[in-house]
């Protein structure tokens, strides 16, 4: 199973998928830089929801460091320590 693929941007941005797509209609998702493509709307709702989370908390950090409370450095180091202890306790 070949799950990377390179293609290029042509000069107008566009870039060419497999023949198999053709005719298809696409669901397209763009977030923090990844551009997810699916056939199916559920799937691509799907992987978007398990990205976000990451989504949100770089949002966060970003909130608290205009904020400069606490340094998002400390809660970087919070949430390491608190996610370790769970594993310590499992």
């Amino acid at each position: 199973m070949n799950v990377l693929r390179v293609r290029r941007a042509d000069a107008k941005g566009r870039v060419y998928l497999s023949k198999e797509l053709k005719g298809l209609e696409l669901y397209m998702a763009e977030l923090d830089g990844v551009i997810l493509l699916s056939t199916s709307r559920e799937r691509i709702l799907s992987a978007v929801e398990q990205l976000a989370p990451r989504n949100a908390l770089r949002e966060y950090l970003a909130i608290l460091e205009e904020l400069e409370e606490p340094a998002p450095k400390e809660v970087e180091a919070l949430a390491r320590s608190g996610a370790w202890r769970s594993v310590e306790e499992q």
